[in-house]
């Protein structure tokens, strides 16, 4: 089961869910109440599931498109309120909310989603060489430690929407090329 966060710019209204998640056995990482948080926690934390409230500084479709491809979002709205556009990692539920809809939904994407991912974490070896080569490039360039050159990397696949070993490929392509 993935990490589960909950985010709501009210603080009382994120415990009560948190209450809530973890009176049905789902234990909660971390709740937070901005948006610029949530993207600081992503960047250290690659795969987690954020049940989401309302936040005050920046909207849950732009928060969607920031957020790593591990990242899914159960957003909490209000009933009257209609959801303006479908991503494929954000689900919407509306309050009031019925506990055991709840409950089980947040279950199913906590456990499918890690599921899906630790099929697909592992790396070949062809590919965590070019990752390897990459961060060789950036370390070199920009004179920086291997654990920065892979935060660059990641940093910029989160950016331009590719995969870090696309990115490295890339990366790698133009230094072959210059040299």
């Amino acid at each position: 089961m993935r990490e589960i966060i909950v985010a709501s710019a009210n603080a009382r209204a994120a415990e009560h869910v948190k209450t809530i998640l973890q009176g049905g056995q789902l234990f909660v990482n971390k709740v937070l109440t901005t948006g610029r948080d949530i993207l600081a926690y992503a960047s250290y934390h690659c795969d987690a599931l954020l049940v989401l409230g309302r936040l005050n500084d920046m909207s849950a479709v732009y928060l969607a498109q920031c957020l790593p491809s591990g990242y899914d979002i159960v957003l909490l709205l209000p009933s009257g309120e209609p959801q303006t556009v479908y991503m494929s990692n954000l689900v919407t539920l509306y309050m009031p909310l019925d506990r055991a809809e709840f409950l089980d939904t947040v279950k199913l994407l906590a456990a499918t989603s890690a599921q899906k991912n630790t099929q697909s974490a592992k790396r070949s070896e062809g590919e965590s060489e070019i990752l390897r080569e990459a961060k060789k490039v950036l370390m070199n360039r920009h004179h920086i430690s291997e654990q920065e050159a892979h935060k660059l990397l990641q940093r910029r696949s989160m950016e331009t929407g590719l995969k870090m070993v696309e990115l490295a490929a890339i990366i790698g392509d133009e230094h072959n090329e210059i040299h």
